[in-house]
């Protein structure tokens, strides 16, 4: 779907506002265990006019509490803005848990993703520049009993969908755990035609109360030989779980790059599919 959002809409979208919430809006409590997780990225500077574009946002919570409380939130936001100055793609999602007790047991997640087809011509350069700001934040009021995890990934790919053949991708994903060594967990892909101009990680613990935020920024470059028609999509999916001493019920948490969003993705490289049909906006309330 396409949207007519404009300046107001940029200024929101680059103040990172879910990102700065998460730390001010979970700050460390005594009495409760904090899981959050939450993403920003910002896409622009392309070379070529999108000839079609596309969002969609998906997130899903649930909560047990059978001694206690738990408190589940998920949040997501997209936006493809191709009718101003400058193009524009762009999206938030946000996850965070609290809860408190004996037994109980609460997840959030969120997705948001955009994607633009474009039509490139054999010898031209298809190029954009890309800013991601992924934060994790845990904290525990009793490690003996209890237990928080966050986690994160962002996504690009690169789709000839006519051959519907993969030809580029890289992606980046980040998990932070208060039970298990080690606490910090990362795996990235960024080899192929994306150039990173600025990376910078923070990583805080005091106490049981764990902070880690990373910033990356860079361009992405590619000649093509023939006329390609070529389809960007940037997923990001966050998770966040909190749950005291583990409930027999409760499954595993999943790495970073499975969360909602493995179907979604291969939804993509769906051949023959008009945009409206491929993305429609899920929220799910708790």
């Amino acid at each position: 779907m396409k949207f007519n959002h404009c300046s107001g809409t940029i200024a929101f979208l680059l103040a990172t506002p879910l990102v700065t919430s998460l730390s001010v809006g979970i700050a460390p409590s005594r009495a409760a265990t904090i899981a959050g997780s939450a993403a920003a990225v910002t896409i622009n500077n392309f070379r070529h006019t999108p000839t079609e574009t596309g969002t969609s946002t998906n997130t899903k919570t649930q909560t047990i509490a059978n001694s206690g409380a738990a408190i589940s939130q998920a949040k997501a936001e997209a936006f493809f803005i191709s009718n101003c100055h400058e193009l524009l793609a762009t999206n938030l999602s946000q996850s965070e848990v609290i809860g408190s007790g004996t037994n109980y047991f609460g997840v959030a997640q969120s997705q948001a993703a955009v994607l633009g087809d474009f039509s490139i011509n054999a010898r031209e350069t298809f190029s954009f520049t890309v800013q991601t700001i992924l934060h994790l934040f845990t904290s525990v009021s009793n490690p003996q009993s209890e237990r928080a995890s966050a986690l994160g990934s962002i996504s690009f790919s690169l789709i000839d969908t006519v051959s519907n053949i993969l030809l580029e991708s890289f992606e980046l994903g980040i998990g932070l755990h208060s039970f298990k060594a080690p606490e910090l967990s990362v795996s990235y892909n960024l080899a192929g035609n994306f150039n990173p101009t600025q990376i910078n990680f923070a990583f805080l613990a005091e106490g049981n109360t764990k902070s880690l935020s990373l910033y990356t920024s860079g361009v992405y470059s590619r000649t093509f030989d023939s006329t390609t028609n070529l389809r960007l999509v940037e997923v990001k999916n966050n998770m966040a779980v909190a749950q005291s001493q583990p409930l027999s019920e409760a499954e595993p948490v999943p790495e970073p790059t499975t969360i909602l969003g493995t179907a979604l993705f291969f939804c993509f490289l769906a051949k023959g599919r008009k945009f409206k049909n491929q993305f429609s906006e899920v929220k799910s309330k708790v």
